[in-house]
């Protein structure tokens, strides 16, 4: 004889989280929906646990953020460095990087400030330091080309990535394209005389994110004369 049921339902266990999964949502969240639509409770909601369960495992929300940044960052699978030059070296990782980023382009304008919230980039960093250092960089001169290097390649993709306002009007970018095009020639002569290659090419007089409109030559360029100046100026 079976006894009475008690009228009670037994809890589901809540899954077991591991704070890989934890970011790895993240990341896809963002990638989906966008920055804003990356909080705490969207995410335990996901995952299905109470968002209190998240902050045990992975902190503030600016931790997390630094976290899924840095997980950009931890998939690339830099090249060696001791089968190659160290020019061929950085522009390689230089592409590498940007390509990461435009898989996320959601998360180009903030990855830089959120590095500095974790730990977790210090094996990009080490794998950096290790190739200038080869190149007999040491002290401030390390310093300096280290911080060019990063601010030129994360930098430049921020800037290529980002994007306008999302509270603009639609059609300011037709707007935009005909106030350029009508640029008085006396007050903007240099304008006017390039305007066929600056007009949604180049920062500044575009109106395309990077992210529609790849500006892949000109990175490409800026990267070679990124090598150029720290041949010229440490190496000659």
């Amino acid at each position: 004889m079976t006894g009475a049921p008690t009228g009670r339902r037994r809890r589901a266990r809540p899954p077991q989280l591991e704070r890989s999964d934890i970011i790895d949502t993240a990341l896809v969240l963002v990638d989906a929906d966008g920055l804003d639509a990356l909080t705490m409770r969207a995410l335990a909601t996901r995952l299905g646990v109470y968002p209190t369960a998240l902050y045990w495992h992975v902190g503030s929300k600016a931790q997390l953020l630094a976290a899924v940044s840095a997980l950009v960052l931890e998939r690339i699978e830099l090249p060696p460095d001791h089968d190659t030059t160290w020019d061929r070296w950085l522009v390689d990782v230089a592409h590498l990087c940007r390509n990461a980023m435009h898989r996320h382009p959601n998360l180009a304008p903030v990855i830089g400030s959120q590095l500095v919230v974790s730990t977790t980039a210090l094996p990009f960093v080490e794998r950096i330091l290790r190739v200038l250092e080869q190149l007999g960089l040491d002290s401030e001169d390390l310093l300096h080309v280290y911080n060019t290097v990063i601010g030129c390649v994360l930098g430049w993709i921020t800037l290529e990535l980002s994007r306008p306002p999302e509270d603009e009007e639609d059609g300011w970018q037709d707007g935009y394209a005909d106030e350029l095009q009508a640029v008085h020639g006396t007050a903007y002569p240099m304008l006017t005389r390039h305007h066929k290659l600056m007009a949604n090419n180049a920062f500044l007089t575009r109106w395309q994110s990077g992210e529609e409109r790849p500006m892949d030559a000109s990175f490409a360029a800026a990267i070679e004369v990124l090598v150029a100046g720290v041949r010229a100026r440490y190496l000659s």
